[in-house]
């Protein structure tokens, strides 16, 4: 049998007030990164001469713009009392407090790509990204994760740089030239 959807005063008195704090800085946080990006996109330059009629900032007005108003009705439907149900799940604990050591750890393996890219290249920084992030995770054998990882960055560099031709560098400063790249 399922519960009915409670909506409106008695869903906020309902819902914990934690919850609907982190509602709200969510969707704050995605109103934030909306205008940022609503401002930045009045920077984009468009080519003189150009004989393109709707121009290269139409489409990230659009997005922006709706994502930004998505956002503010999102807010005011959470005020309104309007809050979103938890999640369920047949192994899920939803007593069981946040492992702050694999969140931190989850952080470290993708902010790792802003060194291993420009030092040892693509291939490279998917190995720690996707070898970081598989024992954060709880991986029972590193080695596996390492070899996923090495096929991963290969066939993303091969599909992505070489046939795609996308800029991702397949060799940072530290291994110029090695396989002749």
């Amino acid at each position: 049998m399922t519960q009915p959807i409670t909506t409106g005063a008695s869903a906020v008195a309902g819902a914990p007030r934690s919850r609907r704090i982190g509602e709200l800085v969510f969707l704050a946080v995605i109103a934030g990164f909306s205008a940022v990006a609503l401002v930045m996109t009045g920077f984009i330059r468009e080519p003189i001469g150009s004989s393109n009629v709707l121009g290269a900032r139409v489409v990230p007005y659009a997005v922006t713009g709706l994502m930004l108003l998505a956002s503010l009705g999102a807010i005011v439907a959470v005020l309104r009392g309007d809050v979103g149900e938890p999640d369920e799940g047949e192994d899920i604990d939803a007593e069981a407090r946040t492992s702050w050591k694999t969140v931190i750890l989850l952080a470290l393996s993708f902010a790792s790509l802003m060194l291993v890219i420009p030092l040892a290249g693509w291939p490279a920084a998917v190995v720690v990204l996707f070898t970081g992030a598989s024992l954060a995770l709880g991986a029972a054998r590193w080695w596996m994760a390492l070899i996923i990882g090495l096929g991963l960055g290969v066939v993303t560099q091969v599909l992505f740089g070489t046939l795609l031709g996308l800029s991702l560098p397949p060799f940072g400063t530290i291994l110029p030239g090695v396989l002749g790249g």
